[in-house]
């Protein structure tokens, strides 16, 4: 593990912005005579962004925890809106000194070319006006997350948080999964007032933020400020009607072949079926605890790889997992990375469901990213842009798929393995339907609520209910994108999904034919972070970046075959 200077403790408090000021005020004075010098800055530079960025993390981890502590709640709000405003000005004063200093030309590029072209874009997008957009923006975000945080249900006497109640949408019982649905289904549009005005709120000062660059439309400043720089926004539209022509009519058969073993009518497959079990099977029911879950998972990866497994039990050791579904919690699970201890935290709400195991999978991926990048010395490139870090979470998922009879006796791992493969495929038009609602979105800002549940509407018959009736509830479905947390806080954050699937089912391909091989890339391409333009770091994973309409058509071929492999 990269070992920093002493330039900043690693553990030093920061309560406020004067904590972190004479760090900075040191890089703006420090001289430089040399490239040696310049890159010497730079490292401490990124030393005290990953201090700020650790702090920064545990108060995130710990409102999205206990989301009604309002220590927490405030604490985080420090940071968002007194200390990382401040800290998004000075390190704007020290990207300017760093690209305007004669030596950043001599600083080689097969070292900093990456490195070149972030700040060279940061500067370019940064606007002071739109600090404290975003530090607004955030508060917002806060707001969304405490009110679906809230959000329980009670059944047979028992409250429970959401995502608790949805085990149930697994029952056979069509009785069961009806109630609820409905249960799930009210008490999220009890609040879509709250959540329609929290969401208005932030389009507003997202347009104005994007104004603010010069920029016609938020879309087009969200795409530059995420730093895509190897597709455009006309790719990502391509890539939606790629989906829509190669994935939805897969899709569908999924679909209607789930309604034919359910026993039902063509024309009464309704929203509470689709994750239904037929009669006389029961849902995957693959843990208990979120311990057991751990342990298990734990072994999975040991036998992927010892060191993976080694990783996964020093953060156990370190209380670095918060796993089971509760009140309070907020809903979701992530990876977050901590920049100066180089281990990461997992979050997820874990309620015993075989979706629970892949997405602890999914976050063990993203979790050895976190360990395999952290001997570079730079922030800038541990960061690594969503299309890799999804990569690195998906192809988990599908190289660990065969070690899931952990969980399973034989029976159900194969039917465990081919439902997620069903799952990947559901997954695309819903990917695709999140992306359009967006461009729409913010290439039509001066839109009314209902238009923008009307849009979100047409997407769903054009990508994903066409073939569920909704009759009594098209309510519910119009309002079906407010459950998805990214629409909110990350915005344009969805896209890199459907790009990575692809990539992790290059890599899953890989790992069939040649196990060896395909780990061996997917720890050299973790491992370059973004140090590396994206092709490259794919070239590194012996697989190609390429979502075009061919690739897709290829790769859902090769899952039509692992499907039929999988036939029980």
């Amino acid at each position: 593990m990269y070992q920093p200077s002493n330039f900043i403790p690693t553990d030093h408090p920061i309560n406020a912005w004067e904590d972190l000021k004479p760090y900075f005020a040191a890089l703006l004075k420090a001289e430089i005579n040399d490239a040696d010098d310049l890159s010497r800055l730079i490292t401490h530079y990124s030393e005290a962004l990953s201090v700020f960025s650790e702090q920064h993390a545990w108060a995130y981890i710990k409102m999205s925890c206990e989301t009604g502590n309002q220590e927490f709640v405030d604490r985080l709000e420090l940071f968002d809106t007194k200390i990382a405003p401040e800290l998004e000005k000075a390190a704007n004063a020290v990207d300017k000194r760093i690209f305007g200093h004669p030596a950043f030309a001599d600083l080689p590029d097969d070292r900093f070319g990456q490195f070149k072209q972030k700040l060279k874009r940061e500067l370019e997008l940064f606007r002071e006006e739109n600090v404290e957009l975003s530090a607004e923006i955030s508060k917002h975000s806060t707001k969304y997350d405490q009110l679906t945080g809230a959000l329980t249900v009670t059944l047979d006497d028992e409250e429970m948080p959401l995502p608790k109640a949805a085990v149930r949408l697994q029952s056979a019982d069509r009785g069961v999964r009806k109630e609820a649905w409905l249960a799930i289904a009210e008490k999220r549009y009890a609040v879509k007032d709250e959540a329609d005005q929290i969401y208005s709120d932030m389009l507003k000062l997202r347009v104005e933020s994007a104004k603010n660059a010069d920029y016609d439309n938020f879309r087009d400043y969200r795409h530059d400020l995420l730093q895509r720089f190897d597709y455009t926004p006309q790719d990502a539209i391509d890539f939606q009607n790629a989906i829509e022509a190669h994935i939805v009519p897969l899709a569908r058969k999924i679909a209607e072949s789930h309604r034919d073993r359910l026993g039902l009518a063509k024309d009464d497959y309704r929203p509470w079926d689709t994750a239904g079990e037929p009669v006389g099977q029961v849902a995957l029911k693959p843990f208990k605890t979120g311990a057991e879950l751990l342990e298990k998972t734990i072994s999975i990866f040991s036998d992927i790889h010892p060191q993976f497994g080694e990783n996964l039990k020093a953060m156990q050791a370190a209380d670095l997992f918060d796993l089971e579904s509760r009140k309070g919690k907020a809903p979701g699970g992530y990876n977050y990375g901590l920049e100066t201890s180089g281990m990461p935290f997992i979050f997820m709400n874990a309620a015993g469901t075989h979706r629970n195991v892949v997405t602890m999978c999914h976050e063990g991926g993203h979790a050895m990213h976190t360990f395999l990048t952290n001997d570079e010395p730079l922030i800038h490139y541990r960061d690594t842009p969503s299309e890799m870090a999804e990569t690195a979470s998906m192809s988990m998922e599908l190289m660990t798929a065969g070690l899931w009879d952990k969980f399973y006796d034989p029976a159900d791992h194969i039917r465990a393995r081919r439902e997620h493969l069903e799952d990947i495929i559901s997954f695309f038009p819903w990917c695709a339907t999140v992306d359009a609602f967006q461009h729409w979105i913010y290439l039509n800002p001066e839109h009314t609520v209902q238009e923008r549940d009307d849009y979100f509407d047409e997407l769903n018959q054009r990508f994903t209910s066409g073939f569920v009736n909704w009759d009594g509830y098209d309510h519910f479905r119009r309002n079906g994108w407010q459950r998805q947390l990214h629409i909110f806080g990350m915005p344009f954050y969805y896209i890199e999904y459907g790009i990575a699937q692809l990539g992790a089912l290059q890599v899953y391909r890989l790992f069939k034919q040649d196990p060896k091989a395909a780990l061996e890339g997917y720890i050299k391409g973790l491992s370059l972070g973004s140090s590396k333009a994206l092709p490259e770091v794919w070239e590194a994973m012996g697989i190609k970046f390429d979502f075009s309409a061919e690739t897709l058509k290829e790769l859902v071929e090769f899952v039509q075959q692992e499907l039929s492999e999988l036939q029980d």
